[in-house]
């Protein structure tokens, strides 16, 4: 080892161990297929909720020992690992890196995550050896003018099947971006407590459809069990008198309420009778 690499890694070393102390929640990320482009956007986005930097795994180990931090959270990773130091909960530190996903370009043999699909419409490219490569790819084309036109939207991968190379080839020069990547968070520490991303990885949507449904049922027990509160009482109480209403009409009770709904029904049973009686009936 060179003294200069030596004075490195005890300089790494203290770089981490200081983040470790400063910050109460730690992240562990494996890098391998993250775009260093991508790298820096997240970092931009995190800016001011967490910390990201990228070190050496065993680096990483001494440094959190050093801290005190049970280094275990970097287990299984080799390689580039990417470490999240943050003041905010490990769920919330998670739900930050997975929103804060890119698009990367389809590479040959790359699984597609959905239906890749080119649309119809004029591409801008010059006749030519793009031809050639858009009729490779499936593309139904045609030269319109100066440049080639695609007459019909296109499924040129299906979801789950591999990217081959006139696709990809096509798919760059439509700009065309459909390979989501976002950083692979493995494991965020909080003080002694551990969070795997089995557990960090909640789906917002579906929590608040449920917390939605249990809303809606627990609205309807209290008015069906007749359990006051401040939204269930307006519809007891309208309940109550609709159904009080009811029985006086029923009963022919009259009421301030009841009183023009049961002449207006006397009013009405009168006439039926009239209806069936002669006029010169006595």
């Amino acid at each position: 080892m060179t003294s200069h690499t030596k004075k490195w890694k005890h300089s790494e070393v203290a770089r981490l161990e200081q983040l470790a102390k400063e910050y109460p929640v730690i992240g562990v990320a494996d890098l391998s297929g993250f775009p260093a482009n991508l790298h820096g956007a997240l970092k931009v986005k995190l800016s001011g909720k967490a910390v990201l930097t990228v070190s050496k795994r065993k680096i990483i180990q001494r440094a959190l020992t050093n801290a005190g931090v049970d280094a275990s959270i970097a287990q299984g990773l080799t390689g580039s690992t990417a470490v999240l130091f943050s003041r905010i909960n490990p769920f919330e530190l998670y739900a930050l890196v997975k929103q804060s996903s890119g698009r990367v370009s389809a590479k040959v043999g790359q699984i597609a995550p959905e239906d890749l699909i080119i649309p119809a419409g004029d591409t801008g490219l010059p006749p030519g050896p793009a031809l050639s490569d858009l009729k490779g790819a499936g593309l139904n084309v045609r030269v319109q003018g100066a440049t080639i036109a695609v007459m019909e939207d296109k499924v040129v991968t299906k979801k789950g099947d591999p990217v081959t190379a006139p696709v990809a080839n096509v798919l760059g020069k439509f700009g065309i971006k459909p390979i989501k990547l976002r950083l692979n968070v493995t494991q965020v520490m909080e003080g002694k407590e551990l969070f795997a991303a089995s557990v960090l990885d909640i789906d917002e949507d579906a929590i608040f459809d449920q917390f939605v449904q249990a809303e809606r049922e627990s609205f309807n027990l209290s008015v069906n069990a007749v359990i006051f509160n401040e939204k269930s009482t307006p519809v007891i109480i309208t309940k109550a008198f609709r159904e009080a209403k009811q029985v006086a009409l029923d009963g022919n009770v009259l009421t301030e309420s009841t009183v023009g709904e049961i002449l207006a029904k006397a009013q009405r049973t009168a006439d039926e009778l009239k209806s069936h009686v002669k006029e010169d009936a006595q």
